[in-house]
């Protein structure tokens, strides 16, 4: 039983380190795609890309949809996404910003320890808050 449990710790532990996220300027393909006003936008899996001003809370707010990202395995988070955002058209000026990963981002970007204490899926709660 100590064995598995070491194991394990072991595994989470390496997990962490081996899905950091790259931080990469926004490229001249990627800008094709994405309005001026985008100052970044998570990829996962190759990486976060911001505009050239790099702050700390735009970086931890990409963090934040990176983990959301791996957490529902990338393409869900995507299908979700869209759909989330298709239905808030109905209902909000600014769908955008009611998006529950959107809500999650924005109330913790400044909080610079929040990755740390994180609950899993914890943009749930957020889904129909205003």
């Amino acid at each position: 039983m100590f064995f598995i449990k070491n194991r394990l710790h072991l595994i989470r532990k390496n997990r962490k380190k081996m899905f950091e996220p790259k931080i990469k300027n926004f490229t001249k393909f990627l800008r094709l795609f994405c309005k001026k006003s985008v100052i970044g936008i998570t990829l996962c899996p190759f990486g976060i890309y911001v505009d050239n001003q790099k702050s700390i809370s735009l970086i931890n707010h990409e963090k934040i949809h990176w983990n959301q990202q791996l957490e529902m395995l990338i393409i869900p988070f995507y299908i979700w996404y869209f759909i989330e955002w298709v239905i808030k058209m109905f209902f909000y000026k600014n769908s955008y910003i009611n998006i529950s990963f959107e809500k999650e981002a924005y109330l913790n970007d400044r909080n610079y320890i929040y990755l740390k204490s994180r609950k899993h899926y914890a943009w749930l709660k957020l889904i129909f808050k205003k």
